[in-house]
């Protein structure tokens, strides 16, 4: 699997700190390196600046990246209104259909949505309440409504 570099979406703050902040160590530990070879000596006070810089990037990465973002992100959440609502609610047949005859009730505004949410109900019908009148009404409310829709040009089977 390749990388690929999406230009429409930029990196994040966080993402350009820690870009920069990695740069700045690679080369400031490949300068240490060539000057400690090229002296013979290591100079102490450029190895406390990369230690520093190695220091930051830990802080960074580890603390910023592990604590800080998860707990803003859930901050941020509760503050919007988008927060998680926790773990997702086990859906059984009986809420499925329930589901599916509200959305059928109010279409939503794509005709697509509508057109599947159908055919899942139909199928529910058919399938788990053994009612393949009511399938078959279903499916034929959907193609008179939709008369152009590939989703809808199958044989259901109905007698």
């Amino acid at each position: 699997m390749a990388f690929e570099y999406d230009s429409s979406d930029p990196p994040g703050p966080l993402t350009v700190v820690r870009a920069l902040l990695g740069g700045a160590l690679v080369v400031a530990t490949l300068l240490l390196l060539v000057v400690s070879v090229d002296s013979g000596h290591l100079d102490t006070r450029f190895a406390a600046l990369v230690g520093a810089l190695w220091l930051f990037w830990g802080v960074f990465h580890d603390v910023l990246g592990l604590l800080v973002q998860p707990f803003a992100a859930v901050l941020g959440g509760q503050l919007t209104g988008t927060a998680d609502a926790g773990p997702p609610v086990v859906i059984d047949i009986d809420r499925e259909t329930a589901m599916l005859e509200q959305l059928l009730a109010a279409p939503p505004p794509v005709a697509h949505r509508e057109i599947l949410a159908g055919i899942r109900l139909a199928e529910i019908y058919r399938t788990h309440e053994h009612a393949p009148a009511k399938s078959a009404a279903l499916l034929a409310r959907l193609r008179a409504k939709y008369p152009k829709a590939p989703e809808l040009q199958y044989d259901d089977g109905a007698p």
